[in-house]
């Protein structure tokens, strides 16, 4: 059949890759795309909220408004502890339930970090294929999941971080894996897009999320390593690209065409991992006397075994005056906690009125501690070469202004990632600090990288690339869908500036 508008996101394919072999020939259907149309550098949330780059892009709304910034482990205003967000708590509106809503035949299948709705006019998939599974496989019709398993087998890579061993053998069994599973989601997308004349078909590539966390330093090393890894990451492009030109010829010589790429991929760096000590050596932990000092100063693997042999009530005790409680937050000494996070870090106060045992008062209080700990991270160097470790630091009300969500965290940390792997750092103040920054099996992690590109009738031909933002990917898939954009979305339609061109 056809589509009118065919979405396809590259879920964190490094947008420098992709230009760099689009020169070099090596992607002749994204080639074909950018000669054909308006390509735009996009801005994103990175300097702040890193990780809900996939919420901007889908609600066309500000982070600020949903706060589903780290799903695995995210805190909720009133609770002390981090925990997985629930697929309930999730806003399972869209682009394409705002299609729906306005009579539109659309199917959306595998956009991450979203959950079936309770109605749509169309399908919709979730988790089959993505990477990131936080909320567990669904769909709209709720039997379209087993019928596709029926018709296409289970997909090939389930989890790949944890299902692969470290190996060079396990590495490539991996690799190989990765490319089998880019050929069943396209035939898997080319049999729903084939169903019926769409006027949304909304898709999502997830396979350089695996590929590139897993298997970068293969790309990058000089060491002797089997081809079939050293080219694994471009392998998976090349066949992504196959899978584009596939769906675009499906879809029809009408189609117009969105495609973007997410946010990007690069080499493993570090840096949140080290806030929560450099909080406690700040004294903001529950423990600020001689306790807090001794322990911090401990060896990470001292620390663990004595965790190991005291007894649990005995345990609670010295960890609270050391600064080092479990959950932080549980107790009314502490005065900020680091949340955990992935490429930025984030740090809550313990308010009150807030927290259950918050311990800061709002107003000036409260600013006087803002204003302390961002002195002191950016006073924090590499103890190698000397230079500063944290890029910048950004108050919630700064970037977010007043009405933002409470779950929010108060201070957003961006870490530099040009000095290489932040293991330790060191000021006047809190002394050298070391934590080890390791994932299992991986060895990148992402950059903020994004492109998108619009092809098809009215574009005209190898428009030179132009500036947007990850907001404008929801507003502008309405305005080509003739659907009106609602006023609470917070970004616009690229489709008039790019047809003036």
């Amino acid at each position: 059949m056809s589509a009118k508008v065919l979405v396809i996101g590259l879920d964190a394919a490094e947008s420098t890759l992709l230009e760099r072999w689009i020169a070099e020939g090596k992607l002749p259907a994204m080639a074909a795309l950018q000669g054909q149309g308006s390509a735009y550098r996009l801005g994103n949330s990175w300097d702040t909220l890193p990780t809900a780059v996939w919420p901007e892009l889908t609600s066309g709304r500000r982070p600020c408004n949903g706060a589903a910034f780290f799903p695995p482990r995210q805190l909720h205003t009133g609770e002390a502890a981090p925990r997985q967000l629930l697929p309930e708590e999730i806003d399972p509106s869209g682009f394409w339930t705002i299609a729906s809503d306005a009579g539109k035949r659309v199917a959306a299948i595998d956009l991450p970090w979203t959950v079936a709705p309770a109605n749509l006019n169309g399908i919709f998939i979730t988790e089959w294929a993505t990477h990131d599974r936080w909320f567990g496989t669904a769909s709209y019709p709720g039997t379209l999941v087993d019928e596709i398993r029926e018709r296409h087998g289970d997909y090939p890579v389930h989890l790949c971080d944890d299902d692969y061993g470290a190996s060079l053998t396990e590495r490539a069994r991996l690799a190989a894996d990765l490319l089998h599973a880019v050929e069943h989601q396209t035939r898997l997308l080319l049999d729903l897009l084939g169903q019926e004349a769409w006027d949304l078909f909304a898709c999502a590539f997830g396979q350089f999320q695996c590929s590139g966390h897993n298997l970068w330093s293969f790309m990058e090393t000089k060491q002797q390593v089997p081809d079939s890894l050293r080219d694994a990451i471009f392998e998976v492009f090349s066949k992504v690209d196959e899978g584009i030109a596939a769906l675009r010829a499906a879809a029809g010589p009408d189609t117009i065409s969105v495609v973007f790429a997410s946010h990007g991929m690069g080499p493993l760096v570090g840096g949140p991992q080290l806030l929560p000590e450099v909080l406690v050596r700040l004294g903001a932990g529950s423990g600020s006397g001689s306790a807090a000092k001794i322990r911090s100063r401990l060896p990470i693997g001292v620390r663990g075994t004595v965790r190991k042999l005291v007894p649990a009530p005995l345990r609670h005790r010295l960890q609270k005056a050391a600064g080092s409680l479990p959950v932080p937050l549980a107790s009314s000494a502490t005065r900020a906690v680091a949340l955990p996070g992935d490429i930025n870090g984030y740090i809550r106060l313990n308010l009150k009125g807030r927290e259950p045992c918050g311990s800061l008062e709002p107003g000036a209080e409260t600013e006087a501690e803002l204003s302390d700990i961002r002195r002191a991270l950016l006073e924090l160097q590499d103890p190698a070469g000397g230079e500063r470790v944290v890029r910048h630091v950004v108050t919630a009300e700064e970037a977010f202004g007043p009405d933002r969500h409470p779950d929010l965290p108060d201070l957003m940390v961006a870490f530099r990632q040009d000095l290489g792997v932040l293991d330790a750092c060191v000021s006047e103040r809190v002394g050298l600090v070391k934590v080890p920054f390791r994932v299992v099996n991986r060895s990148g992690d992402h950059t903020g990288e994004a492109r998108l590109w619009l092809a098809g009738n009215g574009f005209r031909p190898g428009a030179e690339t132009g500036s947007a933002s990850s907001l404008d990917i929801a507003p502008t898939i309405l305005s080509l869908l003739d659907v009106p954009i609602p006023p609470e979305l917070d970004g616009r339609s690229l489709v008039e500036a790019a047809l003036a061109r």
